[in-house]
């Protein structure tokens, strides 16, 4: 049959995932391509489209609501094409499948059960392909559901990755310096934020969820792009790069004799022990990306089930830092329960590590997490998913008990980074935040996200100089500028 991938027209290509599902459908004799495009009108006219057998879309939460428009007009336009819809969001929230007329929705990873879907498809379904929910007679049917699927076990099973959907069509995509590969699968935490935490759940019954590819495969892969396209900056996407220990030593070795190449990857910070971190230098790690979440100790404990302590934090970061290696830090702001000298102490603790990159998120209670489910309970959100924005960086869903601290919020998301950096920001930010949301905060907070991670992260070529940061000294010092009570913990 023939696939075609329809999806927004990106800036850059970090759909690994896409790139994996096009190559197993490949080994099954399946034609895949890509089109992408800003406006539907535009994928009807696509060539790629209008070929296809099967289109298909992978969705986030928030993003769905777009796709979902698309799969209503496409089915006007094809009716007798199969539409389908995989990812995050239809993994944890498969109703979606009642909100268009989809023929089926994948849950889980689909190289394995995509290719089924299309080998029973022409015959009619005799039977429902497990890992799916389907909808016969174009979307119009009863739901039907098939069993849970587990997640591949064996990823060196899978053929490599059809970089080509990409770098082939895009010259933009092929020029761009760093290029995103993905070594290990599945995440041991249980962040109450996160998908990750579901998934385990959902599927622990089918084995390890923490999987990886053997690190010779890893490298076949950057090698092959590095020498057909060229990349000059690895950048890992897994979630979390350093969970296996025993893998990230067999690794480093063989990386460094095969590609030596510069690395930005992911990790938690207070996993950044001095051993970690010299097997990242040894292999040529220059960026990182961090979690840090919350600056309270509470809130971390009790409502994100990070439990991690600020000295556990400053430390890794302040191993990081030694080693010259740049930091991207994530921190989470609107988190119900979380006081604004909350919010203000995550401030300084990214102020107190030394950061790089301070990219505040907003909290955003995704389908299947455990923080969406009691937020929920609590009557801090009504349920409907469809509220929620394209992004992380999108206005809180969540109730406040004031248009006054929901506006503080946005505006302290907005002029985060500028904070963390500039001690004449921080030192004004309350009186800042204080003020209307306007389009001049909104406008800094985009320029400064984009410059920094494309002029800093994306061209993270060398480590920099060894940078004294990170005690408690620090975070004391931090929080006195923000006049909070540098003794409490939060």
């Amino acid at each position: 049959m023939k696939v075609a991938f329809l999806s927004l027209q990106a800036s850059e290509p970090l759909a690994y995932g896409l790139m994996s599902l096009a190559a197993s459908l490949r080994r099954h004799g399946h034609q895949v391509t890509l089109a992408q495009g800003r406006t539907v009108s535009a994928l009807v006219q696509n060539p790629n489209t209008q070929a296809a057998d099967v289109l298909a879309f992978s969705a986030t939460t928030g993003l769905h609501r777009v796709y979902l428009d698309w799969a209503r007009s496409l089915r006007v336009h094809f009716p007798d094409k199969l539409l389908v819809l995989g990812g995050p969001h239809p993994t944890f929230y498969p109703q979606v499948l009642q909100q268009a007329a989809l023929d089926g929705v994948c849950i889980g990873e689909g190289e394995e059960s995509f290719p089924e879907f299309l080998e029973l498809a022409p015959l009619g379904f005799p039977r429902i392909p497990d890992g799916w929910w389907i909808r016969r007679d174009h979307g119009q049917g009863p739901v039907e559901r098939g069993l849970a699927r587990g997640p591949v076990r064996n990823l060196d099973s899978l053929p490599a990755p059809a970089f080509d959907l990409y770098f082939d069509v895009d010259p933009h995509y092929s020029k761009e310096p760093n290029k995103s590969f993905l070594a290990t699968r599945g995440c041991p935490y249980r962040c109450s934020y996160c998908f990750n935490r579901q998934f385990n759940e959902r599927y622990r019954a089918f084995g390890p969820l923490l999987r990886a590819h053997d690190p010779e495969r890893v490298c076949d892969d950057i090698a092959t792009v590095r020498d057909r396209w060229g990349v000059k900056l690895v950048w890992f996407l897994d979630a979390n790069f350093v969970a296996n220990l025993p893998w990230l030593e067999a690794f480093t070795p063989v990386y460094r004799r095969r590609i030596g190449l510069p690395i930005f990857c992911k990790l938690r910070p207070e996993r950044a022990t001095p051993r970690i971190v010299r097997l990242l230098v040894d292999a040529g790690c220059t960026a990182v990306g961090i979690g840090l979440e919350s600056g309270s100790e509470r809130v971390r404990r009790e409502i994100l089930n990070r439990p991690a302590a600020d000295s556990e934090i400053l430390a890794g970061c302040r191993q990081l830092k030694a080693a010259g290696i740049r930091i991207m830090a994530f921190s989470m702001l609107g988190i119900p329960g979380a006081s604004m000298d909350d919010e203000l102490r995550t401030l300084a603790l990214n102020v107190a590590c030394g950061v790089d990159l301070a990219a505040a998120t907003i909290l955003q209670p995704y389908p299947g997490t455990a923080i969406a489910q009691w937020a929920e309970a609590q009557g801090l959100f009504d349920g409907n998913y469809d509220r929620l924005g394209y992004s992380y960086f999108d206005e809180s869903p969540f109730r406040f008990p004031s248009k006054r601290e929901r506006d503080r919020v946005t505006n302290l998301q907005r002029l985060f980074s500028y904070a963390v950096e500039f001690p004449e920001v921080r030192n004004n930010i309350r009186w800042l935040i204080d003020r209307e949301p306007n389009r001049l905060f909104t406008a800094l907070f985009k320029q400064r996200q984009t410059r920094g991670i494309r002029r800093g992260f994306y061209r993270a070529f060398r480590r920099g100089h060894s940078v004294d940061t990170g005690t408690m000294e620090h975070l004391a010092r931090a929080c006195r500028d923000l006049r909070l009570d540098p003794g409490s913990p939060g």
